[in-house]
């Protein structure tokens, strides 16, 4: 598994050539494109998010790098990130679709991700068992140490082949942001009401709860989020979507990271409550 704290890593440039479908129900009207790989000359499918439409940000695209960046590190299964080159030959392609708008306002670089064949949404009520179960457990934490509300039963951002989950959508992650500082969780790794609310609306909740989740094994990766990782996040982050939020998402997970013992027993009690 790809993480950004490898010697070879780069963030892959895709130069968009054809525009395939829109996934409707994405808020961010994502759209399905096949790409070249500058570095590798490979050609691929990719999903792309517009940096500049009303619902994708500049800093919507950095989050998104983040969540995948710490989701690669924490050996979760994440689609790999990528930028893409939008071109005016490009946005010529899509006359006449409703995307035109759009794209012809996002010239240049946007956010994307390799597209990954082969999985589908869950149905809710279907029990998981197995490693499934665990990457369940895994994905559970993840989402509370990013403070990610947007991983729920009406919008589950999760799909499966069955063996693997495979998680996406990390524009909303660092809930906590919206937060003014001076009424922020002093203690991130001890839950307050908001936290456990966005514990109990969380997709794999119900199917986790009165389970015996030990969390321990998976925050001690936390660990790996350590300084190289942190500069090899501001190394590999495009100067234009970089946003001084970084450092108080980098203090928060460091406080989580040092009490990881509190925060994984912290979970497992929500859990049994």
């Amino acid at each position: 598994m790809i993480k950004i704290t490898d010697t070879d890593y780069s963030l892959p440039e895709i130069h968009a050539l054809l525009g395939d479908k829109v996934f409707s129900t994405g808020r961010t009207k994502p759209l399905l494109i096949s790409g070249v790989d500058v570095a590798a000359g490979e050609r691929n499918q990719y999903v792309v998010k517009f940096v500049g439409s009303p619902e994708m940000t500049t800093k919507s695209a950095c989050f998104e790098l983040l969540g995948a960046w710490i989701g690669m590190q924490l050996e979760l299964n994440t689609p790999l990130p990528v930028t893409v080159n939008i071109t005016s030959d490009f946005v010529d392609t899509l006359k006449g679709r409703d995307t035109y708008s759009i794209a012809s306002k996002c010239i240049g670089i946007n956010y994307g991700s390799k597209f990954m064949e082969g999985y589908a949404q869950t149905p809710v009520d279907t029990a998981i068992t197995g490693q499934l179960l665990d990457q369940a457990k895994n994905i559970f934490a993840f989402d509370m140490s990013i403070s990610n509300p947007d991983r729920r039963v009406d919008k589950p951002n999760v799909i499966s082949d069955g063996n693997n989950f495979l998680i996406y959508d990390h524009e909303l992650c660092f809930s906590f942001l919206l937060i003014l500082p001076f009424l922020r969780n002093k203690t991130p790794w001890v839950f307050d009401q908001s936290d456990k609310l966005m514990c109990e609306n969380h997709y794999f909740f119900d199917k986790l709860r009165k389970i015996d989740c030990n969390f321990r094994e998976f925050t001690e990766r936390f660990l790996s989020l350590d300084n190289y990782f942190w500069s090899r996040v501001q190394k590999f982050i495009p100067p234009k979507w970089m946003c001084k939020e970084v450092l108080d998402i980098q203090k928060h997970l460091d406080e989580i990271k040092e009490n990881r013992v509190v925060f994984s027993d912290q979970l497992k009690l929500i859990l049994q409550a």
